[in-house]
Order: C-alpha cells, then structure tokens, then sequence
C-alpha cells in the first residue's frame, strides 16, 4: 500500500500532507525547505500514520517543497532555537514596561526571517489595537524582525506549550488532536465521574477532552438497548 507522506514544521507539531511524491523516490526522516503560506519553514519528511490526518495542520498550507536542508540550514535551525529563546525574553520584558496584562505563551521564527510570530494569552482587558500595534512596533525594532501578535486560548496554551496529561501521556492537543473537543459538565456526571480540578481538568484549566471520548450519547445508548431487547 502506499504511503502518505507528510512535513513536521520546525514548531508545535504542525503536520503538512505532500503529494505527488513517491516514498522511495524521497528521503523520509530527511529536513527540508518548504515554502508555506506564511513564508520559507524548516521541516522533516515524515511517513503519515493511520491517525496523524487528525493531526494535520489546519493554520498553516503547504505550497511547495523547494530542497533538502544543507548542514548549513541545520546549523542556522539550531541557532534560531537560542534567538528563539533570547526573543522570549526580550518579549516578556517589553510586555512588562508596557504593563499590559498579557503573557507570552511562544514564539517562532520563519526560517527566512520574514517575520517573528509571537502567541500570548489575554490575563486582563489588553484587546486595545492601538496599545498592542505600539507594542508590536516597538518589539519589532528591538528584535529587528517584523512582529506578529497573535493572542491563544487557554486550550491553545496547553497545545503550544505541551507536556503530559493526568494519564501520563503527552497531552493529545499538543500530539494529533486537531481541534479541541466540546466537552459538557453533563458528559462527566454521565460518566459516574465528580467533577473535580484534579481529576476532570487538564492543564489547560478546562475540562478533559479525554472525557468526550468515553461519552456515549443519549442516542447511542438507545440504540444499544433496543438492540439488546
């Protein structure tokens, strides 16, 4: 059977499909250079599994594939992960002079330098454009770099930041899970489950996503028992 191939962004497990490219004719697990909607990315080939469609990036478009990454193009990954951090910091101090209620979840560089992203989660009434372009202005010359502010939920936190889950796994919206799943206070009491921040929540501060999927709805059950009988 053939194999479905796809490209790992540098970044958060964003997964773009590839088409038109035959698994022996191309070097899976190789780092390339691609060309996506946002600008210039680094990536890795990679083999799709049977779920990683769930994972498919849904921000992000792949254009082309334009050449395997040189020595020269892993070494400048390399060093865009300390700018990265570097960034990071230098964001969080800018925030800080501004005193504006937000905080710095992430940030990325395009591998061409055409901009740096910059994702933060919303503590207090900050959504005022004119303060949050002055801000993006003034990082954009610390930084020498054109800044984009764009603010995440809490769901989209715990996604960019990663980590393990109360199961012990690597949180499922950090690893394939798409979209968050609409989870209901009623889907835990259905479930026997008290609802409880060490027990029904994640890390995120919201309720499991997990729980959706042992949840049988209303519908569901009916039509178990009306077969049984």
């Amino acid at each position: 059977m053939k194999e479905k191939l796809g490209i790992k962004l540098r970044k958060f497990s964003r997964i773009c499909p590839i088409t038109g490219y035959r698994e022996e004719s191309i070097k899976v697990g190789s780092p390339v250079i691609v060309q996506t909607d946002r600008g210039v990315e680094f990536g890795e080939i990679i083999t799709l599994s049977a779920g990683t469609s769930r994972a498919l990036s849904r921000d992000v478009r792949l254009k082309k594939v334009l050449r395997y990454a040189t020595p020269d193009d892993v070494e400048k990954e390399r060093q865009m992960q300390e700018r990265e951090a570097q960034a990071l910091q230098a964001a969080a101090q800018k925030i800080k002079e501004y005193e504006l209620p937000i905080k710095v979840i992430n940030l990325e560089y395009l591998f061409d330098d055409s901009r740096l992203i910059i994702y933060y989660r919303n503590k207090g009434n900050s959504d005022k454009p004119p303060v949050l372009r002055d801000l993006a202005r003034d990082l954009s010359v610390t930084l020498s770099a054109r800044v984009d502010l764009r603010q995440v939920s809490p769901r989209d936190d715990a996604r960019l930041l990663g980590g393990l889950g109360p199961c012990g796994r690597s949180l499922c919206c950090s690893v394939w899970l798409d979209k968050p799943k609409h989870v209901t206070v009623r889907m835990a009491k259905d479930q026997g489950l008290a609802i409880s921040p060490t027990k029904t929540s994640g890390v995120c501060g919201r309720l499991l996503c997990c729980l959706e999927y042992e949840y049988e709805k209303p519908t569901q059950r009916g039509g178990k028992e009306n077969a049984k009988n």
